[in-house]
C-alpha cells in the first residue's frame, strides 16, 4: 500500500488537514504497493511453499535430536485454557495496533470508528508477517484503507510516517532489551553480536532516514529527478506531511508505547503457548526467545522468515531449560496462532481492500 494528479486535500497554514469525503480521496495520492500477491500469486505462493518445506526440514531435522512421540503427545495435550489466553493475547495485538492509528487519528482531528481501524490492522499485522519489509507493507496498506474511508491524504501519510516511525523505535527498544537478557544469560557470543550489530545498523538506518525524509518533506529531492515518476511519487507523499504531529512528544510516546506492547504480547503468547504443553519458563526467556527469533526473521529473506524463526525460538527456549520437544511445540503453536490462523481471513481482507482501491480507480477514470 503503498501518475500523479491533483492534490485535493489543502494545508492550512496552521498545519491542519481538512478531511475529504469523496470517494475519489484515494486517488489524489497514488502510493506504492506494498503487497505484491495484487500484481502476482505465483511468486508469492512459490516463495512459501519454500519457506514451508525449510519448515518442514526444520522440524525433522529437530526431531532427529529428540522422541517424535513426545513432541505429538505435547501437541495433543495442550491445555485449552492456556490455548485461550494465548488467543486473548493475540486479540490484544489488533488492539493495539489500532489503537497506534485510532490516536494518530484523533491528534489530527480525523477520527474513524475503532471497529474500522480494528479490521484494518488485522489487515497491517497479516501483511507485515507475509511480506517481510520492515513493517512498511501493512502501513502502506493501512494508509490506503484510511484514504477509502475518506482520510485526508495529508492526514494517512502522516500517520504512515508516524507509524512507521514508532514501529522501528519500539522494535529497537524490545531488541536492545532482549540481547541485554541474552547477555545477562552469558549466552552473547561472537555470532549474536554480528547479529544485534546488523539488526542495529538496518533498524536504526530505516529509522533515521524516514525521520529525515518526513521532517525535510521533499526538500531532499533534486528537482532535476523529479520527473521520475518514483521519485515524484515521493516528493508528492513528503509534501503533505504535517511536521507539527510528527514533534509532538505526547503522541509520540503514545505511539510507541503501543508498538512495544504488540511485541510484548506476541512474546506473552508464546509464554502461553509454553505453558499449555508444560514448557517451564519464565517470562522474561520467552521474551527473550521470541524477539530475537523476530531478529533473525527479520534478516532473513525466507517469507514469513518460515524455518529461520522457529529454528531460532525452539533453540533458544531450549537453551534456557525447556525440553526440545515441549519447545518446538509451543514454538509451533504460537506460529499457528500468529501466522497460519489468520492467513485466510487476512489474505481476503487484503483482497477486499485492494478491490476497493481498484472499484475507485475504475470510477475516477
Amino acid at each position: 500500500m503503498q501518475t500523479s494528479p491533483k492534490i485535493t486535500d489543502p494545508i492550512s497554514d496552521s498545519g491542519s488537514a481538512s478531511v475529504s469525503s469523496a470517494p475519489a480521496e484515494p486517488a489524489a495520492l497514488d502510493l506504492p504497493e506494498a503487497a505484491p500477491w495484487t500484481g502476482n500469486w505465483s511468486h508469492l505462493i512459490a516463495a512459501w511453499l519454500f519457506g514451508a518445506v525449510v519448515l518442514a526440514g526444520l522440524v525433522v531435522f529437530i526431531m532427529h535430536f529428540g522422541a517424535i512421540e513426545v513432541f505429538v503427545a505435547k501437541l495433543r495435550g495442550a491445555n485449552p485454557l492456556w490455548l485461550a489466553a494465548a488467543l486473548c493475547c493475540q486479540f490484544a495485538t489488533y488492539v493495539s495496533a489500532a489503537a497506534v492509528w485510532f490516536r494518530v487519528l484523533r491528534r489530527a482531528r480525523s477520527p474513524l470508528p475503532f471497529p474500522s481501524l480494528l479490521r484494518l490492522a488485522f489487515v497491517e499485522l497479516f501483511a507485515n508477517q507475509a511480506v517481510p519489509t520492515g513493517g512498511l507493507s501493512g502501513s502502506l496498506m493501512v494508509v490506503r484503507g484510511l484514504m477509502l474511508r475518506g482520510v485526508a491524504s495529508a492526514v494517512a501519510v502522516t500517520a504512515l510516517f508516524i507509524a512507521a516511525l514508532s514501529y522501528y523505535a519500539a522494535y529497537f527498544m524490545v531488541g536492545l532489551l532482549a540481547f541485554v537478557l541474552l547477555w545477562h544469560s552469558g549466552d552473547l557470543n561472537a555470532a549474536w553480536r554480528a547479529l544485534f550489530i546488523a539488526f542495529a545498523i538496518v533498524v536504526t538506518a530505516l529509522g533515521v532516514a524516514l525521520l529525515l525524509l518526513s521532517r525535510s518533506r521533499d526538500d531532499l529531492i533534486p528537482g532535476a529527478i523529479r520527473h521520475w515518476r518514483p521519485f515524484a511519487q515521493l516528493a508528492r507523499m513528503l509534501s503533505q506531511v504535517r511536521v507539527d504531529m510528527l514533534r509532538d512528544p505526547r503522541l509520540a510516546f503514545e505511539v510507541v508505547t503501543l508498538q512495544s506492547g504488540i511485541f510484548l504480547l506476541d512474546a506473552a503468547t508464546l509464554w502461553c503457548t509454553g505453558r499449555a504443553v508444560g514448557l517451564n519458563v519464565d517470562v522474561g526467556s520467552s521474551f527473550m526467545s521470541f524477539i530475537l527469533a523476530s531478529v533473525v526473521a527479520t534478516l532473513s529473506p525466507i517469507p514469513l522468515g518460515l524455518g529461520s524463526f522457529e529454528g531460532t525460538c525452539t533453540g533458544l527456549l531450549h537453551l534456557v531449560g525447556g525440553g526440545l520437544e515441549a519447545s518446538l511445540a509451543a514454538t509451533l503453536i504460537m506460529r499457528g496462532l500468529t501466522l497460519w490462523l489468520p492467513m485466510l481471513p487476512g489474505l481476503a481482507m487484503i483482497r477486499r481492500e485492494a478491490s476497493k482501491t481498484a472499484t475507485i480507480r475504475s470510477a475516477a477514470v
